[in-house]
């Protein structure tokens, strides 16, 4: 029985700095309803703890404990694997993370991985010397594929898959790892930390490529979110509206 929700971010609660209509209200009431809140991001740009910020600043009830974001889902991987030293490709926020849990970051080729995020500042001597590091036998470890991701008035963004598609060009080397969605190593990673199991929980999101391939990846429950109805066959649940994700829910409870 589904007892847990896992919310996407980006498109799905949010848009930028925007609420999306209704979110608020109905993780309100779901928890209400006796459900777990849950929220899994691919964004790699900020720290947990400033996606906990953003949320409790836009009105949601997060904390550490119930958010998952790629930096701490990198650095519970490097650390699990026992990987380093890395070449980091990535904001300055994500190297705090890492660097918070002890995770050496070296600015030579000598690594034994390239870890790359979405950064602002990528360029051409950043591909230089992931190729260079690859070449060597670095492992490349990536935060998503994402070519893009929403922000308001219907713009988007360059995701972090636009700077590893660039990386992997250059090198001929494809990503070892994605640590990100649609990968389950975060849902995992949440799931052990909860004592969770796939059939408990149900993943809500915009991206059938990301969210919804990973519930599936993940054999749980999935409610695709499309405000304009353009739904696709991998969700096993849509919605036009987050207001009727309960009444979804609950015919399946």
């Amino acid at each position: 029985m589904i007892d847990s929700i896992v919310f996407d971010l980006d498109g799905t609660l949010y848009l930028g700095e925007k609420v999306v209509e209704g979110a608020i209200e109905t993780i309100a009431a779901l928890e209400a309803e006796g459900y777990r809140i849950f929220y899994l991001t691919n964004n790699s740009g900020k720290m947990r703890k400033q996606i906990v910020d953003k949320l409790n600043n836009l009105g949601f009830p997060a904390h550490s404990g119930n958010t998952y974001c790629i930096a701490r889902g990198i650095s519970h991987y490097l650390v699990e694997e026992e990987i380093g030293p890395i070449y980091l490709i990535g904001t300055n926020d994500l190297r705090r993370e890492l660097m918070s849990n002890e995770i050496v970051i070296k600015e030579d080729p000598g690594v034994s991985a390239v870890v790359v995020g979405i950064d602002p500042a990528f360029s051409y001597q950043k591909i230089a010397m992931a190729l260079d590091a690859i070449d060597g036998g670095a492992k490349l470890i990536v935060a998503n594929g994402d070519s893009s991701y929403p922000i308001e008035n219907n713009r988007r963004l360059p995701g972090c898959g636009a700077l590893v598609a660039a990386i992997v060009n250059a090198t001929g080397h494809a990503p070892d790892v994605h640590v990100g969605k649609p990968n389950t190593y975060m849902l995992e990673l949440l799931c052990r930390e909860h004592g969770l199991s796939p059939e408990r929980i149900c993943v809500v999101g915009d991206m059938p490529e990301s969210d919804i391939r990973m519930a599936n990846n993940f054999n749980c429950q999935s409610i695709l979110f499309d405000p304009g109805g353009n739904f696709s066959d991998f969700s096993n649940m849509k919605a036009r509206a987050l207001n009727e994700i309960i009444s979804l829910l609950k015919k399946g409870r």
